[in-house]
């Protein structure tokens, strides 16, 4: 994800770290390293100040993007691995995408959990905000496309984008 600078790229890894990289100088600037288990998703905050990264330990971990990648708080709820984070276009909002097949919405200044927006029939793989962040939608690893409204949780749409698509696990 990029930061909001544009000179700065935040990742994650399967070596269980999330890290800051300066796009000009092509060399990491910060890594944190607090998870316990491989990292899906990183996205950062809108002032650039913060980072916001998950994975496999079914943890949201917020941390300074700052040169001491220092943790602020560990967030939980998820029966599974987080697969994906998506941030609110304008608001102080994070939403998770999750292998226990649902979204969840969160404050990370607080630390207060908001809606948990189900209906998917497998693992929630993509996520994203529409523009204005009236409406957020996730894809499932089998092709399911939802979308709901993000002031109360109401499912909106659902359908499949890969009709016939039946894969064995």
């Amino acid at each position: 994800a990029f930061a909001p600078d544009g000179s700065h790229l935040l990742s994650s890894s399967r070596d269980k770290t999330a890290k800051v990289w300066d796009l000009k100088a092509k060399e990491s600037v910060m890594t944190f390293p607090d998870h316990q288990q491989p990292v899906y998703g990183v996205v950062g905050s809108h002032d650039g100040k913060l980072g916001y990264s998950a994975g496999e330990d079914k943890q949201i971990r917020i941390w300074r993007a700052a040169a001491e990648g220092k943790q602020i708080r560990a967030l939980g709820g998820h029966g599974d691995a987080i697969l994906r984070l998506a941030i609110h276009p304008q608001q102080a909002m994070i939403a998770t995408a999750s292998a226990d097949r649902t979204v969840r919405l969160w404050n990370p200044d607080n630390g207060t959990a908001g809606h948990v927006l189900s209906g998917l029939s497998d693992e929630a793989f993509a996520l994203g905000f529409s523009p204005d962040g009236t409406r957020i939608a996730a894809g499932s690893y089998l092709g399911e496309v939802a979308i709901w409204n993000v002031a109360d949780g109401k499912l909106l749409a659902k359908w499949n984008v890969s009709p016939g698509l039946t894969a064995a696990r």
